[in-house]
């Protein structure tokens, strides 16, 4: 109790949502697309999600047998979640998502690894999903070393990814397939599977690329418009998506890598949290997704 009323008030005084361990926002535009994996339509895009895995802190794995167990925190309670909020009853446990693009090969975002010592006190867990009690050992891997990294932000770039090699090859899960040359076209259709908020694996779509960069061809030099590293795209994604593989929905093929984004939460009037909603409609999106033909350390795929 005394936690919760502490988290009331940094969001009071704060005017943000002070989530565990989940800082960086995005948000819901025009409806919430939100899938639970089973129960997405097309059974190509189930398949992608089975090669995307959540970050988990080590120590919040416990052993037990051939399993790991973990302490069930309700996302209801731990973000303070208004009455009607979707997937309050679920657990939270991811920070942040990555994707196997080799058979001992992860990308995720650069905000997400940021030294070894996230890399050697992490877990990647594949398969948690909706009804996720016991998650077995076989699908947990941890990070055995970091191939390449970037994380920097400026007025005119935004590099954030980080391309790690797993402690042993992933087994019965296929590398999914990026794109290496070119760029995706501005009104393209989009798919992102991660975990929203630490929720249990969820599939998104209902996107498309809104621009390149934010500023506007005309506004730009030429010499940077060959420097563009993200695309902005009206994704239903919340912190612990970031690092998620963001696809193009007519090919699968994963376009970029989700890193920053709008406001998660807003405070209502009696203190609890709703999701941010924004219209669909707008021209311009907060969500930016950082094109993977931009990242290191994957010539080798």
């Amino acid at each position: 109790m005394r936690k919760q009323f502490l988290l009331g008030l940094a969001v009071l005084f704060s005017g943000t949502v002070v989530a565990t361990e989940i800082q960086d926002t995005k948000v819901i535009y025009g409806d919430d697309d939100r899938y639970e994996v089973a129960s997405y339509p097309s059974a190509r895009i189930r398949d992608l999600a089975n090669s995307v895995a959540g970050m988990v802190r080590g120590s919040k794995l416990k052993s037990s047998g051939e399993n790991f167990t973990f302490r069930e925190r309700l996302a209801g309670r731990a973000l303070n979640f208004c009455s009607g909020e979707r997937f309050a009853e679920q657990s939270t446990l991811p920070t942040c998502t990555g994707f196997l693009v080799g058979p001992d090969t992860l990308v995720t975002a650069g905000h997400c690894i940021t030294s070894n010592f996230d890399c050697s006190n992490n877990k990647w867990v594949f398969g948690y999903v909706k009804g996720t009690e016991e998650i077995k050992k076989k699908n947990v891997f941890g990070c055995k070393r970091i191939i390449a990294r970037n994380q920097k932000s400026t007025l005119f770039t935004l590099k954030d990814f980080a391309v790690i090699q797993l402690d042993r090859k992933v087994e019965g899960r296929t590398p999914l397939k990026f794109r290496k040359k070119g760029r995706v076209k501005i009104g393209t259709n989009l798919v992102v599977i991660g975990h929203p908020s630490g929720l249990p694996l969820k599939i998104a779509d209902g996107a498309k690329v809104k621009r390149m960069n934010t500023k506007d061809a005309l506004t730009f030099p030429a010499k940077l418009l060959k420097k563009r590293y993200y695309f902005t795209a009206n994704l239903d994604t919340y912190g612990g998506n970031s690092g998620s593989p963001v696809f193009n929905l007519k090919t699968g093929v994963v376009e970029g890598i989700l890193v920053q984004g709008a406001r998660d939460y807003v405070r209502s009037a009696g203190f609890c949290n709703r999701s941010n909603r924004l219209s669909n409609s707008r021209w311009k999106s907060s969500e930016k997704v950082f094109r993977i033909t931009k990242a290191r350390g994957l010539d080798h795929l």
